[in-house]
C-alpha cells in the first residue's frame, strides 16, 4: 500500500494555481486568504476574498462554497456544531437567488464562519488517526461489549437481546430528562420472549 501523503499536493497538481481573478489574484491564493482570514476572525478581508472568487467564474464560485463547507467542519467544528447545516442552507439559497442576493448569501456565510467560535479538533483527530492507521501504528479495538446479538460472534457466544439491553444499549452522558418507561416495557417484553424461546440472556454487565 502506498504511503499516505502528509500535507498538500505539489502545486503542479492544483488546478487553481493556473487561474486568476479579474483583478489578477491567483485563485489558489484567494482560497488561502479566505481560509486563513476566517480562522483569524478577520471578517473584512475574508469577505473581499470571497467576492473576488465569486466574480472570477461560476466554477470558482462553486469552489468557494466547497471551501466554506470544509471550513465549517475543519476550523469551526465543535465550536459551532450546526455550522455545516447553515452553510448548506445558504448554498441552496445562493443557487436560486439572483443578482446581488447571491453575493449576500455568500457574504453571510463568510461572516458567520469568521465570527464563530473555532475548534479544529475534528480535523486534527481525523488527520492523526488516518496517518497512524496507514502507518500500521493504530488499529481498531473490538471490546467485548461490541460482541452482541447484532454480530455473528455475539450470536455464537449465545448472547441475546437481554444481554444487549443490559450491556450493548448502555449510553454515557445520558440526558437527565430521559423517560425510561418504554425501555422498561421493552426489556420486560424481551425477557418474556427469550424465556419462551430459551434464548441466551448473557446478562453479565461489562
Amino acid at each position: 500500500m502506498a504511503e499516505r501523503r502528509m500535507g498538500p499536493p505539489p502545486h503542479e497538481e492544483d488546478p487553481w494555481t493556473r487561474m486568476t481573478s479579474p483583478r489578477g489574484v491567483p485563485v489558489d491564493q484567494l482560497v488561502s486568504v479566505l481560509q486563513k482570514e476566517i480562522r483569524r476572525g478577520n471578517v473584512d478581508n475574508a469577505v473581499v476574498a470571497a467576492y473576488e472568487m465569486l466574480s472570477t467564474s461560476e466554477e470558482v464560485g462553486e469552489h468557494l462554497w466547497y471551501r466554506l463547507k470544509v471550513i465549517a467542519v475543519e476550523d469551526v467544528g465543535m465550536g459551532e456544531p450546526l455550522a455545516p447545516l447553515l452553510i448548506n442552507c445558504l448554498h441552496d439559497n445562493y443557487r436560486v437567488a439572483t443578482g446581488g442576493e447571491r453575493t449576500m448569501m455568500a457574504v453571510h456565510a463568510v461572516r458567520f464562519l469568521a465570527k464563530a467560535k473555532k475548534d479544529r479538533t475534528s480535523s486534527e483527530h481525523s488527520e492523526l488517526v488516518a496517518n497512524l492507521v496507514e502507518r500500521g501504528e493504530l488499529s481498531v479495538g473490538v471490546p467485548d461489549y461490541a460482541l452482541c446479538v447484532h454480530t455473528r460472534a455475539g450470536q455464537e457466544m449465545g448472547r441475546g437481546l437481554m444481554q444487549w439491553w443490559e450491556n450493548g444499549a448502555r449510553v454515557s452522558d445520558e440526558s437527565d430528562r430521559a423517560d425510561h418507561r418504554y425501555r422498561d416495557e421493552l426489556i420486560e417484553l424481551t425477557r418474556r420472549h427469550e424465556a419462551e424461546r430459551g434464548a441466551g440472556t448473557g446478562s453479565t454487565r461489562e
